[in-house]
Parts: structure tokens; sequence; C-alpha cells
């Protein structure tokens, strides 16, 4: 069967959507390649194994961007969530689980002593900053990684309201020079520096403290934006595996393994001047979210999730890019910025051919139910096993012998053309 015959359903429900929805598609349910080379459609998931909706299974990589990180419907969690819905999970005014979700968060963030709730990273990223200016007096915001989709984080778009050219501006923070040169130039006027910790990559504590130091010697209060990081790293974070205390975290995905909740959190000579603040919509206070968050950390705590992840990245990543070696084909694996968010990169230096060698092979993985997403980094999950660690690097191992015995042209660079080792590797094994 070829690849186009995998996905017949998927592509007739997205012929469908496309006189449903403005695109045909949610802007993350983006194709992963062309609609003959990758399901469009999924219809449920359990543990590290997600199907789509024309039958087909996979070990997914993608963890639908980073909620899951115990994995898709976890029965304790979900149990936690169902319970606390069967009691009505938003009700009228304040609710006892609200204080206990932010005195847990806490726990688990020591330099923070105050918080708020949310449903979405975006509406966490946009509460800080918000604080940050009401905190400070100012207005502009120096940003570094992907925030959200509030009108703040694209302010060049042509659908957002001229001005905030003037207020929001980008610096690059593995050059933390770029950022001083920034604060120098518009002294007095920045609010906040904010940050995706996954733009330091490799992680390097050096070139973090910097980046801080820039903001408050400017006066400028530096937001750690956690969204993606949060309890995936040793000791539960990106700051503490740095021993760095921001002014403001903004946290999501993981912490609800799937339900939606976010929060903010920061010390109280911060936080308190969110008091009054205008941050309010109807759903904030939803409590199934908050308890399935608490049953989350529980498990990770008790667990050892952040070292169990770790440990099946660095054995994705080592066996990628041991595939790569041994294949020719010019790729890469790393974190980004840590192991349990790896990605594979190819490298070849004609933009042409490097895309032609990213889809080829990773059409022919997905096709052998491997879900990684070719232009996102990936994420591993505490449901995922050395054994399904193991399967997709064989996986991806045989995609690129394949395609490097096919297509050698595509291989070649700079007057080097690989020797045919792939190639007697596909002879000997059929490929």
């Amino acid at each position: 069967m070829g690849t186009s015959d995998r996905y017949t359903v998927s592509r007739a429900l997205y012929r469908r959507a496309q006189d449903l929805i403005p695109g045909g598609i949610h802007l993350s349910g983006r194709p992963l390649l062309d609609q003959n080379s990758s399901p469009l459609y999924f219809e449920r998931g359990r543990g590290s194994r997600i199907w789509d909706a024309d039958g087909n299974e996979y070990i997914d990589f993608v963890m639908a961007y980073g909620p899951y990180l115990l994995g898709y419907a976890h029965p304790e969690v979900d149990r936690a969530a169902a319970e606390q819905g069967a009691r009505g999970s938003l009700l009228s005014l304040n609710h006892p689980l609200h204080l206990s979700f932010i005195e847990t968060l806490l726990r688990h963030f020591p330099a923070a002593e105050m918080g708020i709730f949310f449903k979405t990273g975006s509406e966490a990223t946009t509460a800080a900053v918000r604080i940050a200016r009401r905190a400070t007096g100012r207005r502009a915001i120096a940003r570094c990684g992907y925030h959200g989709w509030h009108d703040w984080c694209l302010p060049a778009e042509d659908f957002v309201p001229e001005g905030l050219t003037t207020q929001i501006f980008v610096y690059d923070a593995m050059r933390p020079e770029t950022l001083s040169a920034l604060l120098d130039e518009r002294r007095g006027q920045f609010a906040a520096v904010i940050l995706a910790p996954e733009m330091i990559h490799p992680p390097s504590r050096e070139t973090m403290v910097a980046v801080i130091e820039a903001a408050h010697r400017h006066g400028a209060l530096f937001i750690m934006d956690e969204v993606k990081t949060g309890l995936r790293a040793p000791r539960g974070s990106m700051q503490a595996f740095y021993g760095v205390e921001p002014d403001m975290t903004t946290l999501s995905k993981a912490l609800g393994n799937g339900w939606p909740v976010a929060a903010v959190i920061g010390p109280r000579a911060v936080m308190a001047h969110a008091a009054g603040m205008h941050l309010s919509a109807t759903y904030h206070g939803d409590t199934s979210a908050m308890a399935a968050a608490l049953a989350t950390l529980e498990i990770v705590e008790r667990n050892g999730v952040q070292e169990t992840v770790w440990a099946l990245g660095q054995q994705l990543i080592q066996g990628l890019n041991e595939a790569a070696r041994r294949n020719q084909i010019p790729a890469e694996a790393y974190g980004e910025p840590i192991p349990p968010m790896p990605f594979l990169r190819f490298t070849h230096p004609d933009p042409a051919r490097n895309e032609q060698l990213k889809s080829l092979v990773y059409a022919k993985v997905i096709a052998e139910g491997i879900l990684l997403h070719p232009r996102h980094m990936w994420f591993i999950s505490a449901a995922h096993d050395a054994a399904e660690i193991g399967r997709a690097v064989e996986v991806v191992d045989a995609a690129m012998c394949t395609v490097a015995a096919r297509n050698p042209d595509l291989l070649e660079r700079d007057g080097f053309r690989p020797k045919s080792e792939s190639l007697n590797r596909a002879l000997k094994t059929g490929l």
C-alpha cells in the first residue's frame, strides 16, 4: 500500500473541513508533510500511542505539542478530573481547590509566593506581561521565543493594532549582548524581559544569568516562560536546573497532562500588583483541570518522571545521531534545549536538497508508524519506554538508509560524494 492510500479518511475529512473551518484546520493541526505523506486527523490516544482516522497506529513523539508528560489518557489523572467534574467543576464564585492548586505549585517553585490560574499558555504569558507593566509603570517588552498567539506576540502582523512595534522588541538569547544593546538604547522603557528557555540550546547557565542580569540592571522584570519546559527538567523546571529565580514564571502544557490549565507565579512583591487587575475569564476557575494538575504533580514527584524522560530522550538523541553518521545523512539530533524535548535537524547546505532529504526521511518514518514532527521539537513522555525508543531509532535508520541509497545525488555537497555504505546496506536488506 502506498503512503497516499494510508490517509484516505484523513484527506476526506480535510476536504470536508475546508468548507467549515477557515483554512481547513486549526493552526497546530497543519499537515506534518503533504496530505498524501502524513495523517491529518487522529481519533484516539493512550499512553505513548495514537491512532489516526484511517486506523493506523503510531508511537507518538509529538504528544499534542507537549501537554502529555505522562502519556495520553492517564487513568489516575483523568479519574481525578472526572471525580471533580461530578461535583460541578465550575461554580459561581471561588472554590477551595483554587487554593490547593496554587499552594501545591508554590511548593514546586520555591522562589514564588503567589500565583494566578488560567487555561492556556498564551493567557499566562499575556497576564505576566500585563502584571509587569503595572509593577514597573513601563510599557516596552523584550521577548525571545514563542509566547503565544495574542497581539503582543505578533506585533508586526497586519491583523493586530498599530503601535505594537514600538513596544515589543526581539532579542537573541544566545547573544545576551543583543539584549543589553536593546535595553541601553531605550533606557527606562522596558517593563519586562521574557524568555522561553528552549531558546538557549545547548543549555548554558552563564548565558541565562547574563540575560537575567541585563534585565535587572535596567530595572526590568525577568519572566521565564516555562510553558513548554515546566515539569520536564531535573528538579522540575529550567529555573531549578540553572539555579536562578525569575520574577515571574508562566506554566501550562505538561501541568495538566492534557487538561487545560495554566498559571503565573512569582514573589509576593511582584504578584501583589495583580490585585484587582482585570485578568478574568469565565473558565479560569474550572476545578476539573486543577484536579488533573494536582494528580499530575503528585505522579511526577512520586515516580521520578523527570529522570525517566531525560534518560529516554538521551537514548533517542544518541540513536538518531548514530543513524545519521552510519548513513552519512547530513542531520543532527539534539535536545531543544534538553533531552526530553528532542529534535532531528537536517543540515545540508543546499536548502532545496535539505528540504527534499527531510521530507523523504520523515515520510518513510511516519508511514512506518513513528510520529515525528519535521518542523517542531518533540516531547518524550513517561509512557514511552526503551523498546519504543529503540524501535523509533530502527525505523529512522532504515529510512535514512533507503533514502541515501535511492537518492545519492541529494547527499552530494561541496564536492563530497558519500560512500556506497547505504547502498550496500539497502541491497542486503532488500530496501
